[in-house]
C-alpha cells in the first residue's frame, strides 16, 4: 500500500472511530441521565436506553436468555471470610514503587519516546535498564517502550497512559462498544485446563445474556469473551511491534526470568491485553507479570473469569495485579450495568494523599465491595495520577512528586 493509500485509510479510520465514539458517548450520557430525568415507562413499546449496549454484547456473545441488569456495583459474587481484604505484602508494594510506577511514568516522557533512557526520576529508578525500542506516536498510536533490565533479568514492556492533549485518547475512551476478544489473546485463554473458575457455578456473559457453566473449557469460554472496542483497538495498533521486540529479546537473553508489563490509565488496559497475549509468546519458564495502575474495566464477566483462571493456573506462571488509588474515578469506568466486570487481584490504597509508608490492601474476589467499589459513588479525577505511595504517574519527567 503506497503512502497516499495509507494516509487515506488512516483518515477514514479516524473519521469512523470518531463517529462511533460520539454515538457511544451519547449513549452513555443517555444512560446516566435516564434515572434522573426519565419518567417511569409503562408502555411495552418504549425501550429503556440501558438495553442498547447490553443487547449489542448479547448479540456479539451469541447468547439468548437475558439476565437482570445489576442495580449496584456490589461484589460480583457473594463474599465470604476468605474474600476480606488483607494487608499488602511488602515485596509487592516495593515492586509497585520501584517498577510499576517508574516504568509507567517513563512511558509518558518524550525523551523515552525518542529512544533515550534519560527521563529524570522515572529512569533513574532503574539505571541499569537498557531501552531497546520505542514505538507509537503518542497520538493515534499510544507510545510504548520495550527493553531489558540485566539486574533483574527481565524484559520490560511499558505503555503510555491517557494523553488528553490528543483527540484520539477521547475517542478510544468513549468507544466503549463491546467487541469479540482478539485472536492473539484467545490463544492464551484457549489452552487453560477445564476446572471451576468461579465462586459461582455460572458465569454471566453480560447483563442481558445467558450464563455459562464455570467448568466450561477455555475454548468454550473464549467464544463469549467480550472486551471494550476502543481499548482493544488502541492495543491492536501496536501489539505486533511489541510482540516482535519481546521475541527478539527472548532470543537475545535466554536467561530471562520475566516479562514485566506496566501501564497507567489507558495504558493499563492495553498492558492487560499485552500480558495475556504475550503469555502465548514467552515460554512458561519465563514468568509474565502485569502490574498496572488506574486501570479501567476491560471486558465482560467471562473475560474477567478467564483472566482469574490464568493467574490461578500454576503452569501458566502468570501474575496480575491492578492498583486503585483511593477514590480514583477512572477505575469505575465502564459501569457493570454495561456488562463490564473486573477480575480479582485489585490492590487498593484506602488513604487519600498516600505516602511511602501508607498501607494498602489486596482484595480477593471480583468487584470486591470492601475495596475501591466502596467509594463508587464518591470519586474524584484528582486521584488518578496519584499519589501512589507518595508518587505520581506521568506528571513530570524530572520528578515523580509535586
Amino acid at each position: 500500500m503506497d503512502m497516499n493509500n495509507r494516509n487515506a485509510a488512516a483518515s477514514m479510520d479516524t473519521r469512523l472511530r470518531f463517529s462511533i465514539a460520539v454515538c457511544s458517548l451519547l449513549l452513555l450520557l443517555a444512560v446516566v441521565s435516564t434515572p434522573a430525568f426519565a419518567a417511569p415507562i409503562h408502555d411495552k413499546q418504549d425501550q429503556d436506553v440501558t438495553g442498547v449496549l447490553p443487547s449489542l454484547g448479547q448479540w456479539l456473545s451469541g447468547s439468548s436468555m437475558p439476565d437482570p441488569i445489576p442495580a449496584t456495583t456490589d461484589s460480583a459474587y457473594p463474599l465470604n471470610s476468605t474474600d476480606q481484604p488483607v494487608p499488602l505484602a511488602a515485596d509487592i508494594k516495593q515492586t509497585i514503587i520501584n517498577k510499576t510506577i517508574m516504568y509507567s511514568g517513563a512511558a509518558y516522557c518524550p525523551s523515552v519516546a525518542a529512544g533515550k533512557w534519560t527521563c529524570g526520576y522515572y529512569c533513574e529508578a532503574n539505571p541499569d535498564f537498557v531501552l531497546s525500542y520505542s514505538g507509537g506516536d503518542g497520538s493515534v498510536e499510544q507510545s510504548f517502550f520495550v527493553g531489558w533490565n540485566p539486574t533483574s533479568k527481565e524484559i520490560v514492556v511499558a505503555r503510555q497512559g491517557s494523553n488528553f492533549y490528543h483527540l484520539t485518547t477521547y475517542l478510544y475512551s468513549a468507544d466503549f462498544l463491546p467487541q469479540k476478544l482478539n485472536a492473539e489473546a484467545v490463544k492464551t485463554f484457549s489452552r487453560l485446563p477445564d476446572s471451576s473458575r468461579s465462586a459461582s457455578a455460572q458465569i454471566p456473559v453480560g447483563p442481558l445474556s445467558k450464563s455459562l457453566p464455570s467448568t466450561s473449557s477455555g475454548t468454550e469460554l473464549t467464544e463469549h469473551a467480550i472486551v471494550n472496542m476502543g481499548f482493544q483497538s488502541a492495543w491492536s495498533k501496536t501489539y505486533a511491534d511489541v510482540k516482535t521486540q519481546v521475541q527478539a529479546l527472548l532470543e537475545a537473553h535466554p536467561d530471562s526470568v520475566r516479562v514485566f508489563v506496566a501501564g497507567h490509565s489507558l495504558g493499563a488496559t492495553i498492558a492487560v491485553l499485552d500480558g495475556i497475549a504475550l503469555r502465548n509468546v514467552a515460554p512458561t519458564s519465563v514468568q509474565v507479570e502485569v502490574s498496572v495502575t488506574g486501570q479501567l474495566r476491560v471486558g465482560n464477566p467471562v473475560f474477567a473469569t478467564l483472566l482469574d483462571h490464568l493467574v490461578q493456573t500454576p503452569a501458566e506462571n502468570f501474575i496480575y495485579h491492578r492498583v486503585t488509588n483511593h477514590a480514583d474515578m477512572f477505575p469505575h469506568l465502564f459501569p457493570m450495568m454495561f456488562g463490564y466486570q473486573y477480575s480479582s487481584n485489585e490492590i487498593w490504597i484506602p488513604e487519600a494523599h498516600s505516602k511511602s509508608a501508607s498501607p494498602a490492601v489486596l482484595c480477593p474476589s471480583q468487584e470486591n465491595k470492601n475495596c475501591a467499589d466502596s467509594l463508587a459513588m464518591n470519586t474524584t479525577v484528582l486521584d488518578h495520577i496519584g499519589p501512589y505511595f507518595g508518587l505520581y504517574v506521568g506528571v513530570n519527567c524530572s520528578t515523580a512528586a509535586f
